[in-house]
């Protein structure tokens, strides 16, 4: 049985290995928007950060609303995070998780004009799992020629 210290620290294991999370927002309509967002390394305890534009509907959004939920997806694994999320214009922050890694998107690191942070406080994550394809398609199989309900797999609600 694992502790929720050990969640946690599966769940960020993941996340720093699936790397792109779906950033959900809502606009100023009401209508929610999802767009692929990479997340900066990430440490137990701490918040998601990416890196934007800010002249972008993710941080317009997030200035109407700030209620998101980031989701990433692996082999057979799922992780919702929901969150608030804030537009972090500070150049130490922006120097701090700058990685080379970023300059074929923002060619003047850090002093690009206009870049920014999205910062993601964590609150909650959902994190499913799934014994894999094979696995499941025969557990399909057994719940169509039983009449029983399929099993899902396994889902975990952890408080960030």
């Amino acid at each position: 049985m694992s502790t929720h210290q050990d969640d946690i620290q599966h769940i960020v294991e993941f996340v720093n290995r699936t790397r792109v999370g779906m950033l959900s927002t809502r606009e100023a309509t009401g209508k929610l928007v999802s767009r692929p967002m990479t997340v900066v390394d990430v440490a137990p305890g701490e918040d998601l950060n990416f890196f934007t534009s800010r002249d972008t509907s993710s941080v317009r959004d997030v200035a109407a609303n700030d209620a998101v939920n980031v989701a990433f997806v692996g082999d057979h694994e799922w992780v919702s995070i929901s969150g608030a999320a804030e537009v972090v214009e500070d150049r130490q922050v922006l120097e701090g998780l700058w990685s080379d890694a970023l300059k074929a998107y923002y060619p003047d690191g850090p002093a690009t004009p206009g870049l920014v942070v999205l910062r993601v406080r964590t609150e909650t994550a959902e994190h499913w799992r799934s014994p894999g394809t094979v696995a499941t398609a025969l557990r399909w199989a057994r719940a169509r020629a039983t009449g029983e309900q399929i099993d899902p797999g396994q889902s975990t609600v952890v408080d960030l």
